[in-house]
C-alpha cells in the first residue's frame, strides 16, 4: 500500500492546515493485539521503534490490572509466531519494560508512516485495539482514511481542529504538571515534600512550613491545596484515557 501516491493535492504550502485523529485499528498478524486479546485487562504501551529492513526492536511498557501475571503476559508474547525475542528491562508484580524484536512484515508502522499521518502521542494498546493519535494534513484527511480502511480495520474516534493560535503542548505530563502550578504553588509543594508534611505520620506541620516560607498558614494550605488538586486532575486525567477504553 502507498497512500503518499493516491493522495496528493498541492503543494505543501506555509500555513497549511493540519488535523489531530484519534484512531482505533486492527490489522493481522499483530503481536500486541493477540496477547492483549489473549488477556483481558493487559495493557501495552509503546515507547519507541527501531526498524530494520527485516524486524522491527521497540521499547514498550506492560501492564497487567486482569487475572494473567505479568510472566504468563510476558510468556505470550515471548511465544508468538512473528516475535523473534523479547528481553525484560524491568519487572514489578503487575508491569514490565520489555524490549521486543519481531518481524518487519508485521507491524503496521510502516503503513502508517507512509500514509501521510505522523504519530504524536505513545500507540496504548489493550483488549485486541491499538489506539492512535495522529496528526494529517487537512486536505488529504479523507482520502488517507479511505486507503487505510481498505487495508484495515480502522474506526475514527474523534477528529480536531488544530488551530496554530493554541497553547504549545507540553513535552510529557511533569512539564505539564510543573508549567500549570504558580511559582507559590510549586515552592510550598516542594517545600512540604522535603520537610516531611507527606509523611505519615507528618514530620512537620503546616504552621511550620508556612513560617518558613514567611506566609500565613491559610495561605499555605490554600497553595497546597490548589497544587495537589491540579496535579491530581492531570494524572487521574491521563489514567482514565489510557485505562478505562474497556
Amino acid at each position: 500500500m502507498s497512500i503518499t501516491r493516491v493522495c496528493q493535492s498541492s503543494s505543501e504550502e506555509e500555513g497549511t492546515l493540519y488535523k489531530q485523529v484519534k484512531l482505533e485499528l486492527q490489522h493481522p498478524g499483530c503481536w500486541t493485539l493477540a496477547a492483549t486479546e489473549a488477556h483481558p485487562g493487559t495493557h501495552i504501551i509503546e515507547k519507541s521503534l527501531y526498524p530494520t529492513k527485516e524486524e522491527i526492536k521497540g521499547d514498550f511498557i506492560l501492564v497487567s490490572e486482569g487475572d494473567a501475571t505479568i510472566d504468563a503476559f510476558i510468556e505470550t508474547i515471548a511465544t508468538h509466531s512473528v516475535v523473534n525475542n523479547i528481553a525484560v528491562l524491568k519487572r514489578s508484580f503487575d508491569r514490565a519494560r520489555v524490549v521486543v524484536t519481531y518481524q518487519r512484515d508485521s507491524s503496521i508502522v510502516p503503513q502508517i508512516v507512509n500514509s501521510e499521518f505522523m504519530p504524536i502521542e505513545p500507540v496504548h494498546i489493550t483488549g485486541g485495539q491499538e489506539y492512535w493519535t495522529v496528526l494529517v494534513r487537512s486536505d488529504i484527511l479523507s482520502c488517507v482514511l479511505n486507503q487505510m480502511a481498505d487495508e484495515f480495520d480502522v474506526e475514527v474516534e474523534a477528529i480536531h481542529e488544530v488551530d496554530p493560535k493554541d497553547e504549545v503542548e507540553f513535552a510529557d505530563n511533569v512539564d505539564k504538571m510543573y508549567s500549570g502550578l504558580s511559582t507559590r504553588q510549586r515552592e510550598s509543594l516542594f517545600e512540604a515534600q522535603a520537610k516531611g508534611y507527606y509523611q505519615w505520620p507528618r514530620d512537620v506541620s503546616a504552621t511550620q512550613i508556612a513560617e518558613s516560607l514567611g506566609v500565613t498558614g491559610p495561605t499555605l494550605l490554600e497553595h497546597l491545596r490548589v497544587g495537589e488538586q491540579k496535579i491530581l486532575n492531570t494524572i487521574l486525567d491521563e489514567m482514565k484515557q489510557r485505562y478505562t477504553r474497556h
